[in-house]
């Protein structure tokens, strides 16, 4: 009996020892949840808090190689002169010019204030983004002086640091994916390719676009500072998350996403969600509320109601609701394809460069239908917490104060409105590289997500430096914009007006004549697209008027200035030159016969161009007082005018005249 003891002690041990190992095997799975709520929940990538002590000690090398790549990719620039928006915000802003004096007229009224010396209503919503130009009127204080290379190399210095920061940012996030080696980290991956991106280009390149990079800078920041908040809830990481967050406003209002943004991060990237940050998301919208209020009072708030009839700054003026909803998916899909595939680039997307469709167009549909994909991906990986779902979400949040769809953004899209939006992008592919690809059967090596990241960085890095000198200076960028976009009214007419300036300052004749040619030309394609078109319209009127003062040929600038004053009479260039023309007497005849028949045109119109009639009549009248038919014409242009007083001279005086 007793030895039956030893025998069953034995058998009892074993079976503890049995089922141990079973317990033991299946502990992992204790950070996998498999509750309806929270399905495939990987809670060991969410564990512990946000901050790694060490980051600048420990990824040094990721941060000598973006120090390397944004100035390697964008040193070019320094040498480049003021280009496009500049102008509005640099060479043409008194506030700007007049350095630390100017910078509290800059705070305190809406951002074109500086350029125009009064508040024009020219888009929805009008514009409040002081900070960067507070930053231009410190470097002009400074410095005494406009200087373009200063202001190109801070563009790549705060370029260098948002990519440092969304570095940071991402160690913070994935800070529990441990990549087999450093180079195929997902924060290294998705910031290099951030750098690379060359649809970033117009951001840097073109100084002006400082307030897309500072909205992005001041916004990771914040990000970064609320995660810290998230670990500990010190309410110093509170108020300096509220703090930067509302530079980042100042800086463009498509920093306001964040207030989702933030949120989002610390859902996906935390075990909590959101239970230890409520405090803090208060902090965000009671900023918010403080930034819309201080726009609000300075920049006056958004009329909704008045719809903007300037083409140029509401492209979708005159649309049906079936065509702007086309074109605007058009737009969308258009963005997701020069993400992946950034060619051609260019900096005019003004109409019609995007051609205006209804949502029946083949592209629009299929934008459509993509977009609702990446909604339901979105969605359907929500509660997993799942990269790509954080990745999409990011990109359409960030996307949506720019897309159209929520506030009309002044024209149909621009590259550097997805600078923020592309990180969502970044973040995708390098979750793609670093942690899917190498779970793919057979590939037992990190070669192949070494070879596509290469690619993808030497063929982004490429792209950039080639577009890059397209910055170089006002005639560059244009010629790029019309091979680009040929049918932008936009880009014909500022090609026109380049070649117009050149024309200024160029001595050889045959030259001259030649760049005339060439800027009648574009101002013709750009009134072929948008026949009211002003700028355009304008620069032909330029170029008529320098070709007469070349050749003296009359009937030419009669023939090519009549349709040009029928179609925009208001010009006032035109009554200028006209005043030139009759100080010296250029052929009398020919010239009554020529403005009598404009006035009676126009006098015949329906519309306010019928208005501009008396001017071309009085011409007229000038030469010849003793026509019937032209004196009672005047009179009748008088009193469409009010001018009745002259309308009884005239009338009375036309009396007496034969038939």
């Amino acid at each position: 009996m007793n030895s039956l003891c030893p025998f069953a002690a034995s058998i009892i041990l074993r079976y503890h020892k049995t089922m141990a190992k079973k317990t033991t095997k299946k502990e992992p799975t204790v950070n996998k949840i498999q509750t309806k709520e929270t399905e495939n929940v990987d809670y060991s990538k969410l564990s512990g808090p946000f901050f790694q002590p060490g980051f600048f000690r420990n990824y040094w090398k990721e941060i000598l190689i973006l120090a390397v790549l944004s100035f390697g990719l964008y040193q070019a620039s320094i040498q480049y002169e003021y280009v496009l928006d500049d102008l509005i915000v640099i060479t043409e802003n008194k506030f700007t010019k007049k350095g630390f004096a100017g910078i509290k007229d800059i705070l305190t009224t809406e951002s074109f204030t500086g350029y125009f010396g009064e508040q024009k209503n020219l888009v929805m919503g009008n514009r409040y983004r002081p900070l960067s130009i507070v930053t231009f009127a410190i470097e002009y204080g400074i410095v005494g002086d406009l200087n373009p290379g200063l202001s190109h190399f801070i563009n790549i210095v705060l370029y260098f640091i948002t990519a440092v920061l969304l570095l940071y940012v991402l160690n913070m996030m994935f800070r529990n994916y441990n990549a087999k080696y450093w180079w195929l980290s997902i924060p290294f991956i998705a910031s290099v390719l951030f750098v690379a991106h060359p649809i970033h280009v117009e951001a840097v390149a073109n100084i002006k676009g400082r307030d897309e990079i500072m909205s992005m800078l001041f916004s990771t920041a914040a990000l970064i500072a609320a995660l810290r908040y998230s670990d500990g809830r010190k309410w110093p990481w509170m108020l300096t998350s509220s703090v930067l967050y509302f530079l980042a406003l100042l800086s463009k209002e498509n920093a306001i996403t964040f207030l989702a943004v933030i949120p989002l991060t610390i859902y996906f990237f935390s075990r909590d969600g959101l239970s230890r940050s409520w405090t803090l998301m208060g902090a965000l919208l009671l900023t918010t509320i403080a930034y819309l209020t201080l726009r609000f009072n300075t920049a006056g708030v958004p009329d909704f109601k008045n719809e903007i009839t300037d083409l140029f700054n509401n492209p979708f003026y005159g649309m049906t609701g079936f065509e702007k909803l086309g074109t605007k998916m058009y737009t969308l899909g258009k963005y997701i394809l020069l993400l992946i595939f950034p060619h051609p680039l260019t900096h005019d997307y003004y109409p019609y460069a995007i051609p205006k469709v209804t949502l029946m167009n083949v592209w629009a549909f299929t934008a459509l239908l993509v977009h609702i994909g990446l909604v339901y991906f979105g969605f359907k990986y929500w509660k997993q917490k799942s990269v790509i779902s954080y990745s999409i979400w990011f990109y359409l949040i960030t996307l949506s104060i720019v897309s159209n769809i929520v506030i009309n953004v002044g024209t149909f899209m621009n590259e550097r409105f997805i600078f923020m939006s592309s990180a969502g992008y970044c973040i995708l592919l390098a979750y793609l590289i670093s942690v899917k690809i190498p779970d793919v059967k057979n590939i037992k090596s990190a070669w192949l997500s070494l070879a596509i990241f290469a690619v993808l960085t030497l063929g982004y890095g490429f792209k950039t430096v080639t577009r890059v000198p397209d910055w170089k200076n006002t005639m560059s960028l244009n010629k790029s914009g019309v091979e680009v976009s040929p049918k932008s009214a936009r880009a014909n007419s500022f090609m026109s007006t380049a070649l117009f300036e050149e024309y200024k300052v160029t001595e050889d004749f045959d030259r001259r004549k030649y760049l005339l040619e060439e800027a009648r030309k574009y101002a013709a394609r750009a009134i072929e697209i948008v026949p009211e078109y002003a700028n355009a319209n304008l620069m032909i009127v330029g170029v008529i008027s320098e070709t007469f003062k070349m050749d003296y040929k009359i009937d030419r600038y009669i023939q090519d200035m009549r349709p040009l004053i029928l179609r925009r009479p208001d010009l006032s260039f035109i009554f200028e030159f006209s005043e030139w023309l009759n100080q010296r007497n250029a052929d009398k005849d020919k010239l009554y016969v020529f403005y009598q028949d404009v006035g009676y045109e126009l006098l015949k119109m329906n519309t306010t161009k019928r208005l501009y009639a008396q001017k071309y009549l009085e011409y007229a009248y000038n030469i010849n007082p003793r026509n019937k038919k032209l004196a009672e014409s005047l009179a009748t242009a008088y009193e469409l005018n009010n001018n009745f007083e002259q309308a009884r001279t005239v009338r009375a005086a036309a009396q007496g005249l034969p038939e």
